[in-house]
Protein backbone atom coordinates (compact mmCIF):
# COMPACT_ATOMS: atom_id res chain seq x y z
CA UNK A 1 0.00 0.00 0.00
CA UNK A 2 1.50 3.29 -1.11
CA UNK A 3 0.90 6.05 1.44
CA UNK A 4 2.02 9.67 1.15
CA UNK A 5 3.98 11.13 4.07
CA UNK A 6 1.08 13.48 4.77
CA UNK A 7 -1.38 10.57 5.13
CA UNK A 8 0.89 8.25 7.10
CA UNK A 9 -0.37 9.35 10.51
CA UNK A 10 -3.98 8.56 9.60
CA UNK A 11 -2.99 5.08 8.37
CA UNK A 12 -1.03 4.41 11.54
CA UNK A 13 -4.11 5.25 13.60
CA UNK A 14 -6.15 2.64 11.72
CA UNK A 15 -3.95 -0.43 12.23
CA UNK A 16 -0.28 -1.32 12.20
CA UNK A 17 1.21 -3.36 9.38
CA UNK A 18 4.08 -5.79 9.86
CA UNK A 19 6.30 -3.99 7.35
CA UNK A 20 6.97 -0.34 6.48
CA UNK A 21 9.28 0.52 3.59
CA UNK A 22 10.44 4.15 3.34
CA UNK A 23 12.43 5.28 0.30
CA UNK A 24 13.41 8.57 -1.30
CA UNK A 25 15.84 11.48 -1.36
CA UNK A 26 14.33 13.78 1.28
CA UNK A 27 16.13 12.89 4.50
CA UNK A 28 13.83 14.89 6.78
CA UNK A 29 10.68 13.26 5.38
CA UNK A 30 12.19 9.81 5.89
CA UNK A 31 13.24 10.65 9.45
CA UNK A 32 9.79 11.96 10.34
CA UNK A 33 8.04 8.97 8.76
CA UNK A 34 10.24 6.55 10.70
CA UNK A 35 9.66 8.52 13.93
CA UNK A 36 5.88 8.37 13.42
CA UNK A 37 5.95 4.60 12.83
CA UNK A 38 8.12 4.02 15.92
CA UNK A 39 5.81 6.14 18.07
CA UNK A 40 2.73 4.25 16.87
CA UNK A 41 4.46 0.92 17.44
CA UNK A 42 5.52 1.82 20.99
CA UNK A 43 1.97 2.91 21.73
CA UNK A 44 0.83 -0.51 20.55
CA UNK A 45 3.24 -2.30 22.87
CA UNK A 46 6.38 -2.76 20.80
CA UNK A 47 8.90 -2.17 23.55
CA UNK A 48 12.21 -3.27 22.02
CA UNK A 49 14.02 -1.95 18.97
CA UNK A 50 17.00 -3.20 17.01
CA UNK A 51 18.66 -1.33 14.17
CA UNK A 52 20.76 -2.85 11.40
CA UNK A 53 22.77 -0.90 8.84
CA UNK A 54 23.29 -2.89 5.65
CA UNK A 55 26.72 -2.55 4.06
CA UNK A 56 28.56 -4.74 1.56
CA UNK A 57 28.62 -8.45 2.50
CA UNK A 58 26.00 -7.95 5.19
CA UNK A 59 24.96 -11.17 6.96
CA UNK A 60 21.17 -11.27 6.75
CA UNK A 61 21.02 -14.20 9.14
CA UNK A 62 21.69 -11.67 11.93
CA UNK A 63 18.31 -10.06 11.27
CA UNK A 64 16.60 -13.43 11.04
CA UNK A 65 18.05 -14.51 14.37
CA UNK A 66 16.97 -11.24 15.94
CA UNK A 67 13.36 -11.61 14.83
CA UNK A 68 13.31 -15.30 15.80
CA UNK A 69 14.73 -14.82 19.30
CA UNK A 70 12.36 -12.58 21.20
CA UNK A 71 13.47 -11.75 24.72
CA UNK A 72 11.83 -13.35 27.70
CA UNK A 73 10.24 -10.12 28.88
CA UNK A 74 9.32 -8.43 25.59
CA UNK A 75 6.93 -10.06 23.17
CA UNK A 76 6.91 -7.33 20.52
CA UNK A 77 9.87 -5.66 18.87
CA UNK A 78 10.73 -3.19 16.12
CA UNK A 79 13.42 -4.27 13.69
CA UNK A 80 14.76 -1.33 11.72
CA UNK A 81 16.93 -1.87 8.64
CA UNK A 82 18.78 0.92 6.85
CA UNK A 83 19.97 -0.07 3.36
CA UNK A 84 22.40 2.47 1.92
CA UNK A 85 22.22 1.43 -1.72
CA UNK A 86 19.47 2.17 -4.23
CA UNK A 87 20.00 -1.29 -5.73
CA UNK A 88 19.57 -3.85 -2.95
CA UNK A 89 21.56 -7.06 -3.39
CA UNK A 90 20.03 -10.39 -4.28
CA UNK A 91 20.32 -11.40 -0.59
CA UNK A 92 18.49 -8.24 0.46
CA UNK A 93 15.77 -8.80 -2.12
CA UNK A 94 15.35 -12.42 -0.99
CA UNK A 95 15.13 -11.40 2.66
CA UNK A 96 12.59 -8.63 2.06
CA UNK A 97 10.45 -10.84 -0.16
CA UNK A 98 10.59 -13.54 2.52
CA UNK A 99 9.40 -11.39 5.42
CA UNK A 100 6.70 -9.90 3.18
CA UNK A 101 5.45 -13.37 2.27
CA UNK A 102 5.58 -14.69 5.84
CA UNK A 103 5.97 -11.89 8.42
CA UNK A 104 7.52 -13.08 11.69
CA UNK A 105 5.08 -12.85 14.61
CA UNK A 106 5.26 -9.91 17.01
CA UNK A 107 7.81 -8.11 14.83
CA UNK A 108 7.37 -4.81 13.02
CA UNK A 109 9.92 -4.04 10.30
CA UNK A 110 10.92 -0.54 9.22
CA UNK A 111 13.11 -0.61 6.10
CA UNK A 112 14.72 2.67 5.00
CA UNK A 113 16.25 3.04 1.54
CA UNK A 114 17.57 5.79 -0.75
CA UNK A 115 15.59 6.82 -3.81
CA UNK A 116 14.74 3.68 -5.78
CA UNK A 117 14.84 3.58 -9.57
CA UNK A 118 12.15 2.09 -11.79
CA UNK A 119 13.88 -1.30 -11.85
CA UNK A 120 13.65 -1.56 -8.07
CA UNK A 121 10.05 -0.36 -7.77
CA UNK A 122 9.00 -2.80 -10.50
CA UNK A 123 10.76 -5.73 -8.80
CA UNK A 124 9.07 -8.72 -7.22
CA UNK A 125 10.47 -7.97 -3.75
CA UNK A 126 9.13 -4.39 -3.81
CA UNK A 127 5.70 -5.57 -4.97
CA UNK A 128 5.64 -8.13 -2.16
CA UNK A 129 6.50 -5.48 0.43
CA UNK A 130 3.82 -3.18 -0.97
CA UNK A 131 1.16 -5.90 -0.77
CA UNK A 132 1.96 -6.90 2.79
CA UNK A 133 2.84 -3.57 4.33
CA UNK A 134 3.05 0.15 3.64
CA UNK A 135 5.47 1.93 1.32
CA UNK A 136 6.21 5.61 1.88
CA UNK A 137 7.91 7.63 -0.86
CA UNK A 138 9.93 10.66 0.23
CA UNK A 139 10.75 12.71 -2.87
CA UNK A 140 12.78 15.89 -2.61
CA UNK A 141 10.82 19.01 -1.71
CA UNK A 142 11.64 21.06 -4.80
CA UNK A 143 12.14 24.81 -4.76
CA UNK A 144 8.67 25.49 -6.20
CA UNK A 145 7.06 23.41 -3.44
CA UNK A 146 9.13 24.80 -0.56
CA UNK A 147 6.88 27.84 0.17
CA UNK A 148 3.86 25.55 0.56
CA UNK A 149 5.85 23.28 2.86
CA UNK A 150 7.00 26.22 5.02
CA UNK A 151 3.51 27.73 5.15
CA UNK A 152 1.99 24.41 6.23
CA UNK A 153 4.57 24.03 8.99
CA UNK A 154 4.00 27.57 10.25
CA UNK A 155 0.23 27.21 10.18
CA UNK A 156 0.41 23.94 12.10
CA UNK A 157 2.09 25.70 15.05
CA UNK A 158 -0.23 28.69 15.04
CA UNK A 159 1.54 31.28 12.88
CA UNK A 160 -0.13 33.50 10.30
CA UNK A 161 2.68 34.22 7.84
CA UNK A 162 2.58 36.56 4.85
CA UNK A 163 4.12 35.64 1.53
CA UNK A 164 7.04 37.94 2.31
CA UNK A 165 7.77 36.09 5.53
CA UNK A 166 7.53 32.69 3.84
CA UNK A 167 9.85 33.78 1.03
CA UNK A 168 12.39 35.05 3.56
CA UNK A 169 12.45 31.72 5.39
CA UNK A 170 12.75 29.84 2.10
CA UNK A 171 15.62 32.06 0.99
CA UNK A 172 17.52 31.54 4.22
CA UNK A 173 16.97 27.78 4.49
CA UNK A 174 16.69 26.72 0.86
CA UNK A 175 18.36 23.43 0.04
CA UNK A 176 18.40 22.39 3.71
CA UNK A 177 14.99 21.12 4.75
CA UNK A 178 16.13 19.85 8.13
CA UNK A 179 17.54 23.31 8.92
CA UNK A 180 14.22 24.85 7.84
CA UNK A 181 12.38 22.63 10.28
CA UNK A 182 14.78 23.55 13.07
CA UNK A 183 14.46 27.27 12.36
CA UNK A 184 10.66 27.05 12.36
CA UNK A 185 10.81 25.23 15.70
CA UNK A 186 13.09 27.99 16.98
CA UNK A 187 10.50 30.58 15.92
CA UNK A 188 7.86 28.71 17.92
CA UNK A 189 10.02 29.13 21.02
CA UNK A 190 10.96 32.78 20.49
CA UNK A 191 7.77 34.26 19.01
CA UNK A 192 4.20 34.03 20.25
CA UNK A 193 1.69 32.36 17.89
CA UNK A 194 -0.24 34.70 15.65
CA UNK A 195 0.86 37.20 13.05
CA UNK A 196 4.48 36.60 12.05
CA UNK A 197 6.46 39.64 10.92
CA UNK A 198 9.61 39.90 8.82
CA UNK A 199 11.44 41.42 11.80
CA UNK A 200 10.58 38.32 13.87
CA UNK A 201 12.13 36.10 11.22
CA UNK A 202 15.20 38.29 10.72
CA UNK A 203 15.90 38.14 14.44
CA UNK A 204 15.43 34.39 14.82
CA UNK A 205 16.25 32.57 11.59
CA UNK A 206 19.87 32.01 10.63
CA UNK A 207 21.06 31.98 7.04
CA UNK A 208 21.54 28.22 6.57
CA UNK A 209 20.82 27.92 2.86
CA UNK A 210 22.82 25.31 0.96
CA UNK A 211 23.27 25.48 -2.79
CA UNK A 212 24.72 23.35 -5.55
CA UNK A 213 25.91 23.95 -9.10
CA UNK A 214 22.62 22.73 -10.54
CA UNK A 215 20.75 25.53 -8.76
CA UNK A 216 23.14 28.10 -10.21
CA UNK A 217 22.51 26.67 -13.69
CA UNK A 218 18.74 26.79 -13.19
CA UNK A 219 18.81 30.43 -12.02
CA UNK A 220 21.07 31.33 -14.95
CA UNK A 221 18.76 29.72 -17.51
CA UNK A 222 15.57 31.13 -16.01
CA UNK A 223 17.00 34.63 -15.76
CA UNK A 224 16.30 34.85 -12.03
CA UNK A 225 19.07 37.37 -11.40
CA UNK A 226 18.53 37.90 -7.62
CA UNK A 227 18.57 34.16 -7.03
CA UNK A 228 21.56 33.72 -9.33
CA UNK A 229 23.48 36.23 -7.22
CA UNK A 230 22.49 34.54 -3.95
CA UNK A 231 23.44 31.07 -5.15
CA UNK A 232 26.74 32.30 -6.59
CA UNK A 233 27.64 34.07 -3.33
CA UNK A 234 26.67 31.00 -1.34
CA UNK A 235 28.78 28.68 -3.48
CA UNK A 236 31.78 31.01 -3.22
CA UNK A 237 31.39 31.20 0.58
CA UNK A 238 31.19 27.40 0.78
CA UNK A 239 34.50 27.07 -1.07
CA UNK A 240 33.21 25.97 -4.46
CA UNK A 241 35.81 26.24 -7.22
CA UNK A 242 35.24 28.67 -10.10
CA UNK A 243 36.35 26.21 -12.86
CA UNK A 244 33.47 23.87 -12.05
CA UNK A 245 30.92 26.67 -12.25
CA UNK A 246 32.53 27.93 -15.45
CA UNK A 247 32.24 24.49 -17.02
CA UNK A 248 28.55 24.13 -16.12
CA UNK A 249 27.50 27.54 -17.44
CA UNK A 250 29.55 27.01 -20.60
CA UNK A 251 27.70 23.72 -21.11
CA UNK A 252 24.41 25.58 -20.70
CA UNK A 253 25.36 28.18 -23.32
CA UNK A 254 26.58 25.55 -25.80
CA UNK A 255 23.38 23.53 -25.33
CA UNK A 256 21.30 26.66 -25.80
CA UNK A 257 23.16 27.47 -29.02
CA UNK A 258 22.45 23.97 -30.33
CA UNK A 259 18.78 24.34 -29.49
CA UNK A 260 18.55 27.66 -31.34
CA UNK A 261 20.13 26.10 -34.43
CA UNK A 262 17.80 23.11 -34.30
CA UNK A 263 14.74 25.31 -33.87
CA UNK A 264 15.72 27.38 -36.92
CA UNK A 265 15.73 24.14 -38.91
CA UNK A 266 12.21 23.31 -37.74
CA UNK A 267 13.12 20.72 -35.12
CA UNK A 268 10.45 20.51 -32.37
CA UNK A 269 11.53 21.80 -28.97
CA UNK A 270 11.29 18.38 -27.30
CA UNK A 271 13.60 16.83 -29.88
CA UNK A 272 15.94 19.82 -29.82
CA UNK A 273 16.34 19.42 -26.05
CA UNK A 274 17.10 15.73 -26.44
CA UNK A 275 19.60 16.38 -29.22
CA UNK A 276 21.36 18.86 -26.94
CA UNK A 277 21.47 16.19 -24.22
CA UNK A 278 19.32 18.18 -21.82
CA UNK A 279 17.46 15.92 -19.42
CA UNK A 280 15.23 15.96 -16.35
CA UNK A 281 14.52 19.18 -14.46
CA UNK A 282 17.05 21.02 -16.61
CA UNK A 283 14.68 20.72 -19.58
CA UNK A 284 12.15 23.18 -18.15
CA UNK A 285 14.79 25.76 -17.31
CA UNK A 286 16.41 25.38 -20.74
CA UNK A 287 13.06 25.84 -22.45
CA UNK A 288 12.55 29.07 -20.48
CA UNK A 289 16.00 30.25 -21.61
CA UNK A 290 15.25 29.40 -25.23
CA UNK A 291 12.17 31.61 -25.05
CA UNK A 292 13.81 34.48 -23.16
CA UNK A 293 17.37 34.82 -24.43
CA UNK A 294 18.04 36.56 -27.72
CA UNK A 295 19.85 34.10 -30.05
CA UNK A 296 22.09 36.97 -31.14
CA UNK A 297 23.67 36.90 -27.68
CA UNK A 298 25.01 33.36 -28.02
CA UNK A 299 28.25 34.34 -29.79
CA UNK A 300 29.06 36.94 -27.12
CA UNK A 301 28.17 34.51 -24.35
CA UNK A 302 30.45 31.83 -25.81
CA UNK A 303 33.29 34.33 -25.98
CA UNK A 304 32.63 35.37 -22.38
CA UNK A 305 32.58 31.73 -21.30
CA UNK A 306 35.99 31.21 -22.92
CA UNK A 307 37.33 34.21 -21.02
CA UNK A 308 35.76 32.90 -17.83
CA UNK A 309 37.34 29.49 -18.30
CA UNK A 310 40.78 31.04 -18.74
CA UNK A 311 40.32 33.34 -15.73
CA UNK A 312 39.16 30.47 -13.51
CA UNK A 313 42.36 28.59 -14.36
CA UNK A 314 44.65 31.58 -13.89
CA UNK A 315 45.38 31.78 -17.61
CA UNK A 316 43.86 35.21 -18.24
CA UNK A 317 43.71 38.50 -16.31
CA UNK A 318 40.58 39.37 -14.39
CA UNK A 319 38.48 37.97 -11.54
CA UNK A 320 36.55 34.86 -12.55
CA UNK A 321 33.97 35.46 -9.82
CA UNK A 322 33.18 38.94 -11.16
CA UNK A 323 32.80 37.49 -14.64
CA UNK A 324 30.54 34.79 -13.27
CA UNK A 325 28.48 37.44 -11.52
CA UNK A 326 27.74 39.28 -14.77
CA UNK A 327 27.10 36.28 -17.00
CA UNK A 328 23.38 35.87 -16.26
CA UNK A 329 22.75 39.60 -16.70
CA UNK A 330 24.56 39.48 -20.04
CA UNK A 331 22.53 36.47 -21.16
CA UNK A 332 19.15 37.97 -20.30
CA UNK A 333 19.77 41.50 -21.55
CA UNK A 334 20.37 43.27 -18.27
CA UNK A 335 23.84 44.12 -19.62
CA UNK A 336 24.40 45.49 -23.11
CA UNK A 337 26.29 43.41 -25.65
Amino acid sequence: MLVSPDNLAAKLNEALKPLYLIHGEETLTKLEAADAIRAAARKAGYSEREHFVVEAHFDWSLVTQSSDNLSLFATQRIVEITINTAKPSADAAEFLAGIAADPPPDTLFIVILPKLDRTATDSAWFAACDRTGVTVAAPLVERDALPRWVKARLTAIGFDASREVIELICERCEGNLLAAKQEIEKLSLLVKPGKLDVDDVLGAVADVARYDVGELSEAFLRGDLPRYGRVLSGLQAEGEQAPRLSWQLSEDVHALGSIFMARREGVPMVQALRNARVWGKRQKAMEVAANQIDPRRIATLLKQCATLDAQSKGQAPGDAWLTLGGLAALAHGALAL
